[in-house]
């Protein structure tokens, strides 16, 4: 057996170590509490038409206040089944059916006092908007 004089010995554990440390691990956790608060970025809005299944799961037994061309207000309540209610203000209560297709929401309004005909079935193009709401034709639907 060979034998090592007391300085060598010494370097070869000197040496073992430094590699052994070299092949360990460590984590070291960074506290970035003292740095910049960071903001989340506002939500986008979807580019391009949406389609007939994501408008449809937007407004699927949802209500929402409304203001159409003209100033006019009111509430509304899109049923899972096609039909839809409606309150304006000023006007009274009314329903019809509604129906999405990519990038349109078609509503038909039914006869009331002060919509004695009715309206045929009209389709409007339907957007997100920036504030979180939606769009059709001259409509904006805000959620409630």
């Amino acid at each position: 057996m060979m034998r090592l004089s007391r300085p060598s010995a010494w370097v070869g554990i000197a040496l073992a170590a430094l590699l052994l440390g070299a092949c360990s691990s460590s984590s070291t956790r960074i506290d970035d509490s003292t740095g910049p608060d960071v903001t989340a970025p506002p939500p986008t809005v979807p580019t391009g038409p949406m389609k007939a299944g994501e408008i449809m799961r937007v407004l699927s037994g949802n209500s929402f206040r409304y203001t159409r061309t003209g100033s006019r207000t009111g509430t509304t309540t899109f049923n899972s089944d096609g039909t839809f209610s409606y309150q304006e203000s000023g006007k009274g209560e009314g329903t019809g059916i509604w129906q999405a297709s990519d990038g349109s929401l078609c509503e038909a309004f039914n006869p009331t006092s002060f919509l004695p005909r009715g309206t045929r079935t009209e389709c409007s193009p339907f957007s997100q908007t920036a504030q979180g709401g939606y769009k059709a034709g001259g409509t904006v639907f805000e959620p409630m």
